[in-house]
């Protein structure tokens, strides 16, 4: 039996909606807004479109972790992105999807709702390391958007 987790990450920007909105769907363009470090390396699948749905984008983590994240939607209209993993997935993951909602508010700003789920083999400590490395992940992700757009 496995284990599915559900994280999500939430904050405003102090930018109007379709900043924000370019930033997350620039594929190629995360190694210019994540903060230091994060990012080690970065090449995008040359099979696929480089940006839109369908793109791909071949991550080295600064930890040395290998991914493959797929932009799997991206709706400007309704402030909707969602991605997933592919290929061989981190940490034992047996699937990842993540799904962003962009929302404007007044005064040119604007609150993303960031959320995940994972399943894993199992729960246990295992699961909870994977569960806050995310967290991390994410809180790092919001900062280095907030740094891109606010600047």
């Amino acid at each position: 039996m496995t284990h599915v987790e559900s994280i999500t990450h939430a904050g405003e920007f102090n930018a109007p909606a379709s900043a924000v909105w370019h930033v997350l769907i620039d594929w190629p363009a995360i190694v210019d807004w994540m903060p230091d470090g994060y990012i080690r390396q970065l090449r995008m699948d040359r099979q696929c479109p480089e940006r839109g749905p369908g793109a791909i984008r071949h991550i080295v983590t600064g930890q040395g972790t290998s991914l493959s994240e797929r932009l799997d939607l991206a709706d400007e209209a309704t402030g909707v992105l969602e991605l997933s993993l592919v290929g061989t997935l981190p940490w034992g993951l047996l699937s990842y999807r993540a799904r962003g909602k962009l929302d404007a508010l007044p005064e040119h700003r604007c609150h993303l709702t960031w959320s995940s789920a994972l399943e894993m083999p199992q729960a246990g400590i295992e699961a909870d390391q994977i569960v806050k490395l995310l967290q991390k992940s994410y809180a790092k992700m919001f900062l280095g958007i907030k740094r891109k757009v606010e600047a």
